[in-house]
């Protein structure tokens, strides 16, 4: 190889020329070649070296062209929804149910009347809200829902309560009960501490807990006194960066842990996709969190020393669920779940009456298998329990499971009661 003059090179096999020209352009570097010979005239051109500028053109388009499939997939654009029961069912009015939890004694507690759950950038001019927390008895389930009265607290405003996610822990000794609800307020969000007083009917509060690390409160997952994990369905506060981290698929949002007694909050899970539901195997062990837009269920290994946590196990579910119910006989996983969340999306910002799909999956884990790295429990299945188009019943975001019978909680809509009647034990 031969240099003739500036940006000039010849190439040359046994003295032939075999390129005798380098055309240089803003994009890339071409190489001219001709053959010598009176037979053949050949022009053939060859991309050397690509710009960098069009190599980060094509990764910045290939990103983007990702992401929008993706969000196309998780938002279930490609998704039919057809009506399934386990049995007859009946509706319950109610101002919204999205949360609800289920006590030793089959009594159930549900968040409800959740109004905003944007940042608090937005809702400055929402300054009355009427959320409740509302008592389903499961064994009198032909009853419908009571509403449990707020006792006079001068640290708990009435009209500032925006309940979302919600959980419980009951004193081994004493049997008292601590309620752990989030709390969406205008400038901010916490975690409110009640007692619940079942003879009484009533709530007694106690405290309000708030730290930077608690930014997007979604769920919570009481573990002891004051001791509770937290979803943060995402890292950035302000709605366009949401919209962006959304959008961009961007795996960045967290789960934080709690400790009351230490006064210390830290991170214990990171790179999720707006993880949403979080609760706990009943023997404590695993820790498991719902990342909705990744439509996954994520387990994690529970060190009960510190409560840090690692990750031993994804399940692809295919749908993008909310929160969940673990049933504390046989540690199965109730999960409820948007096919459509293009759909929810409109029902809870801009139009409540938008029909938007109900879903209830069951998951069964398997022999637990240690030695499976990345898969703890290789064995599992997963029944689809309850589907609807959203005729009867809108956004589902919560299933809690007794004795074969079901209640269905939705983020803006009504409850239902179903008699389960065709689902394997």
């Amino acid at each position: 190889m031969t240099r003739h003059g500036p940006g000039d090179w010849l190439y040359t096999v046994s003295n032939t020329p075999i390129i005798t020209k380098v055309q240089k352009t803003e994009w890339a570097t071409y190489a001219i070649a001709i053959p010598n010979s009176s037979n053949l005239q050949l022009i053939l051109c060859v991309v050397t070296v690509m710009s960098w500028r069009l190599l980060l053109l094509g990764i910045a388009i290939a990103y983007v062209a990702h992401s929008v499939f993706w969000t196309f997939v998780m938002i279930g654009v490609f998704e039919t929804v057809y009506n399934q029961s386990p049995g007859p069912c009946r509706v319950i009015q109610v101002n919204g149910s999205e949360d609800i939890l289920l006590l030793p004694n089959q009594q159930a507690l549900i968040s409800s009347g959740l109004h905003n759950m944007k940042p608090s950038d937005v809702v400055q001019s929402i300054r009355v809200r009427d959320g409740n927390i509302l008592l389903f008895d499961f064994n009198n389930p032909e009853n419908d829902v009571t509403e449990l009265q707020f006792l006079p607290s001068p640290d708990f405003d009435r009209n500032a309560f925006n309940p979302h996610g919600i959980s419980y822990w009951q004193e081994p000794n004493n049997g008292r009960t601590f309620l752990y609800v989030v709390n969406h307020l205008c400038d901010g969000d916490a975690i409110e501490v009640f007692e619940y007083l079942p003879d009484d009917g009533a709530l007694k509060h106690l405290k309000q807990i708030q730290h930077p690390l608690i930014n997007s409160p979604n769920d919570v997952e009481a573990v002891g006194r004051d001791m509770f994990y937290v979803t943060n369905n995402h890292y950035f506060n302000s709605v366009f960066m949401r919209k962006v981290e959304i959008i961009l698929q961007l795996q960045i949002a967290s789960v934080v842990f709690h400790d009351g007694m230490k006064n210390e909050t830290q991170l214990v899970a990171a790179a999720l996709k707006f993880p949403n539901g979080v609760s706990m195997s009943p023997d404590q062990r695993y820790v498991y969190v719902v990342a909705g837009n990744e439509l996954k269920l994520k387990i994690y290994e529970r060190n009960k020393i510190d409560n840090s946590l690692e990750l031993v196990q994804a399940i692809h579910i295919g749908y993008s669920c909310d929160n969940m119910f673990i049933q504390p006989n046989n540690g199965d996983i109730w999960l409820a779940c948007h096919p459509r969340i293009m759909d929810i999306v409109v029902h809870i910002d801009q139009h409540a009456n938008h029909k938007t799909a109900s879903q209830v999956l069951r998951i069964k884990l398997g022999i637990e298998d240690v030695s499976q790295q990345g898969s703890r429990f290789p064995d599992y299945a997963i029944d689809q329990v309850y589907i609807n188009d959203g005729s009867k019943l809108k956004g589902s975001s919560v299933a809690v499971f007794h004795h074969g019978k079901m209640l269905v909680g939705t983020v803006l809509d009504n409850l239902l009661y179903c008699e389960v009647r065709s689902l394997e034990e």
